[in-house]
This record gives C-alpha cells, structure tokens and sequence, in this order.
C-alpha cells in the first residue's frame, strides 16, 4: 500500500510535466545560412553561379518531429539578408530559386526574399515546402514526420547575415521528447525501487 501512496504523486507530476513541456512555445533560432532545400540532404544549389550549399553548414534549422493532421503555430521576429537586402520574416521583394525543386522538396516559385520558409519531410523522402512569414498556423500534411525551417533565397545561402527567432506551438521538438524520457525513466525507478522496498 506505502508504494501506490507514492507512486500517485509520481504520476501526478508527470501528467503536469508533460502538459507544462506540450503547452509551452519552444523557441529556435534560424540562421539566414539555413536554406530549407537541404532539409534532410547534403548538398544543394549545384550549378549556380556560387558555390554549393552544404550539410551542415547551410542546413537548416529541425523543429521537431509532426504528426499529420497536426495543427502547429508560430510566430517570429528578426531580421536576415544577404548584401543590399535585408528583412524580416514576411521578407522582401518576390524571388525564385534558380535551380527550383531540389533534393525532393517542392519548388516556392515566387516567394519574398529573406522570408522565414517551412518544409515538411515526408516519410517517404523529399518535402513540401510553405511560406511562414512572422505569424501563422498549418495542418501537417499527409506523410509528414518533421518540421525544418529557413529563409528563402534564390541560391547560395553561405553569404546570408542574420537570424531569426522563431516560436512554435504544436510540435514537440528533440529537448521536450528527451525531457520525458528522463522523466519516464526516473519515475520508473522509483516505481521499481518503492515496490521492492
């Protein structure tokens, strides 16, 4: 009996862990470097007047993992660039990627430069890519196991200044789902050392 007497309160702290860890923001910052094309991938913008971009240097930045039909929602603020150009995340002026569709992930022909960009990563490989801007929500796509994100730029993104901070409800990302492991684990021990006792 001693031992379901304190298991309940174990389990009464972390049914209030896990919802304090789900409600909360988590906040990232996305380097203007982070170009969405190379979301899963090594290499990108090959054949361009500058050199490519690279894992991951260049890569971008993973929010966590999604799950389809999931709504997420975000807000940001900061400014990124590249020489005679800066903005924030609703971007600049219209651009397009020279080479368009790269490693799997669509096209977003047309599209503010510098804007804050999204790409969903499909189970399957390749992505979809969205505009974000400063604020917004968006339902997880059918086949999607993870959310990146970055700026949008027409190729070569190793000269981009800047940054963004990026908040985002809905998605769990890596330090959350590590959080409750460590939490499981130890409730675990002590579940196992107040029985045995």
């Amino acid at each position: 009996m001693r031992s379901i007497k304190l298991l309940n309160p174990i389990l009464t702290l972390a049914s209030c862990s896990a919802l304090a860890i789900s409600a909360s923001a988590n906040s990232y910052v996305v380097p203007g470097t982070s170009d969405p094309w190379l979301a899963r991938a090594a290499i990108d913008n090959l054949g361009t007047p500058e050199a490519p971009d690279v894992a991951p240097f260049q890569s971008p930045v993973l929010a966590g993992s999604v799950t389809p039909g999931s709504t997420i929602t975000w807000s940001a603020a900061g400014i990124v660039g590249h020489p005679g150009d800066n903005s924030g995340p609703d971007g600049g002026p219209l651009a397009s990627r020279i080479v368009g569709a790269a490693n799997g992930i669509s096209d977003l022909p047309s599209t503010p430069i510098n804007a804050l960009i999204g790409v969903w990563a499909l189970s399957g490989g390749g992505g979809t890519s969205f505009l974000m801007g400063s604020s917004g929500s968006a339902v997880a796509p059918a086949g999607a196991v993870e959310l990146y994100m970055g700026t949008m730029d027409g190729y070569g993104w190793a000269n981009n200044t800047g940054e963004f901070r990026v908040d985002v409800n809905g998605v769990p990302d890596a330090g959350s789902s590590a959080g409750l492991a460590l939490i499981g684990l130890t409730l675990l021990g002590l579940y196992r050392r107040n029985v045995t006792a």
